[in-house]
């Protein structure tokens, strides 16, 4: 498994795959190249979210939504092309089935369209297909191989089969039923199937690793003001010389700079070395950011100063946590966790020895979160008051809350467990997510439920995809904040399921949601946005949907995934 668990390797071995299902929806290689690039990357901006649960079908549901949502036809299909003649939707319809190999209820999931719909589809295009291209339906002699789908341990499964690998782009284990009269599509038409895989075949060779990568991993801080290189004396000499012209003081900043020693081993060019975390921090911290160091620095085990985590107080100082790795382990491509309390007076990380800690920072105090690391990665968040944190891993049975007043640490069980929120009293907001047969057009649902005094236990079904980009708890610990597949803000009740109020888009001037922060008030809700250029922080109004930007200078500065704390609002 250590393979399928590297995003690494997941791009290296099915993102040809990708361009290859996007070649036959625009018919047009560099067209397919920007499609599949842009599905990768909104998708494994998640990668810690989906990587254990099936990271293709989520590739593919931005895919085909990217597809079928595009308006003004953005994605014109070459006359002569096969597939030119039929709609967008009929074609998906035809890719997904015929090329992905999907039956119909897996098709249903990834593409957001009806069983019944996608069957309707199907049959419009082997009508209008025989009449233009007859051909495409005579026996053929042999299924050309398919390179688009190796299984886990690299060897793809033969036609019809179901790999057990959860990265498998064929049917899901166990698809539920087909409604009545639908059929599953992707064994009919041979023919059909050989001709398109022979089609996608002449995609030309496309590698998106690199560029999906450098994109996922891309940090947008740019810190090189030649201020931060300066020492204090050359500050007070720029001051002293401003009067004297804009050339003495650059002659200034040039002879700083000289001077200015520079270690190829912990500092970059424009960049500094913060100052260690002090024992005791009574200055609440607002965000916390990455050092700068690349993959050739990293070292989870001894992480370089450079490399570090950066904490920003309100006060605006920062300090660099010791021994506590930030950004990405390059080895396995797992974001290393950080959170803070929203008072910003307590944070959680992992330290190189790989056990979770929670940092009182106004006492210096630390208490450890007492659980095993799962195979998953690993995901920290807290209450409100900072007083519980929670720890839950990818692909693991059991999570654990921390409570710091007491230092003891309560273990979650269940199968596949995630906590998403916890409540000021300890309540909990536990998910556990399993495969079924028995839900049309789902592979795999997840059981909602609240852990805690007086909640109730058994819990609901809900969609996988509704807490993809998280969840928040409100003040009351019963109106649950989720974003819906296609980014719609929802409020869900915790303990019924009920889902009441409006449900603003917030996918609006192209932006993409990241995640849902917290509540600010008994009203409103912090989602993180992004327009993969900056990043954007605005506060919704849940009885009116109403949003705006949040009025905090740190959306000037934070990133993708930075953690926030305290906040000026």
């Amino acid at each position: 498994m250590s393979k399928s668990h590297d995003l690494s390797a997941f791009l290296a071995s099915y993102g040809p795959s990708f361009a290859r299902t996007a070649y036959l929806l625009t018919g047009d290689a560099d067209q397919a190249r920007e499609l599949a690039t842009a599905a990768l990357v909104a998708s494994c901006r998640r990668w810690s979210a989906i990587r254990y649960h099936r990271p293709s079908d989520a590739v593919l549901r931005e895919l085909y939504g990217r597809f079928l949502g595009a308006t003004g036809a953005p994605w014109p299909i070459p006359e002569g092309h096969v597939l030119a003649g039929l709609a967008p939707r009929t074609r998906a319809a035809v890719v997904v089935t015929f090329h992905d190999g999907l039956s119909l209820p897996h098709a249903a999931q990834v593409t957001g369209l009806w069983v019944g719909t996608l069957d309707d589809e199907l049959r419009r295009a082997r009508t209008q297909l025989r009449a233009t291209h007859p051909t495409l339906f005579d026996n053929p002699l042999d299924l050309p191989e398919d390179p688009a789908t190796p299984s886990e341990d690299g060897d793809r499964p033969g036609n019809g089969a179901t790999s057990a690998s959860p990265w498998t782009l064929g049917p899901a284990p166990g698809p539920a039923a087909p409604a009545a009269g639908a059929q599953d599509a992707a064994p009919g038409d041979p023919a059909l199937r050989a001709a398109l895989l022979g089609l996608a075949a002449g995609m030309p060779p496309a590698d998106l690793a690199e560029t999906v990568l450098r994109r996922v991993t891309a940090r947008r801080r740019i810190r090189a003001s030649a201020w931060t290189v300066a020492s204090l004396g050359l500050v007070a000499a720029v001051v002293a010389t401003i009067a004297a012209g804009l050339s003495a003081l650059a002659d200034r900043m040039d002879e700083a700079t000289a001077r200015s020693p520079f270690d190829p081993g912990t500092r970059a060019p424009g960049q500094e070395i913060r100052a260690p975390l002090p024992a005791a921090l009574p200055d609440p911290v607002r965000f916390a950011f990455p050092g700068y160091c690349r993959d050739a620095d990293a070292d989870v085990r001894d992480p370089q100063p450079c490399g570090q985590w950066v904490l920003t107080t309100r006060s605006g100082a920062e300090w660099r946590l010791p021994k506590a790795r930030a950004g990405y382990d390059p080895a396995t491509g797992a974001s290393m966790p950080l959170a803070l309390s929203q008072d910003g007076h307590r944070l959680a990380y992992q330290n190189p020895q790989g056990r979770y800690l929670v940092h009182d920072l106004p006492t210096g105090v630390v208490k450890r979160i007492d659980a095993t690391a799962g195979d998953g990665e690993a995901h920290i968040s807290s209450s409100p008051d900072g007083r519980y944190f929670a720890l839950s891993f990818g692909d693991a049975d059991d999570s654990a809350v921390l409570d710091f007043r007491t230092g003891t640490t309560r273990t979650v069980r269940g199968a596949d467990v995630e906590i998403l929120a916890v409540h000021d009293d300890g309540t909990r907001v536990v998910a556990e997510r399993r495969d079924t047969t028995a839900v049309p057009g789902h592979a795999s649902v997840s059981t909602l439920r609240l852990d805690g005094a007086g909640a109730r236990a058994k819990g609901f079904r809900i969609d996988p995809a509704l807490i993809e980009h998280g969840a928040a708890l409100a003040p009351d610990g019963r109106s649950l904040a989720l974003v819906t597949a296609d980014d719609r803000l929802v409020t869900m009740d915790a303990r019924t399921g009920r889902v009441s109020g409006p449900r603003p888009r917030l996918d609006v001037d192209g932006l993409e949601v990241i995640r849902v922060e917290r509540w600010l008030s008994r009203d409103k809700v912090l989602v993180r946005l992004w327009d993969e250029e900056d990043v954007y922080l605005v506060q919704v109004d849940v009885r009116t949907g109403e949003s705006a930007d949040l009025g905090d200078s740190a959306t000037e500065w934070i990133d993708y995934s930075d953690p926030i704390g305290a906040l000026e609002n």
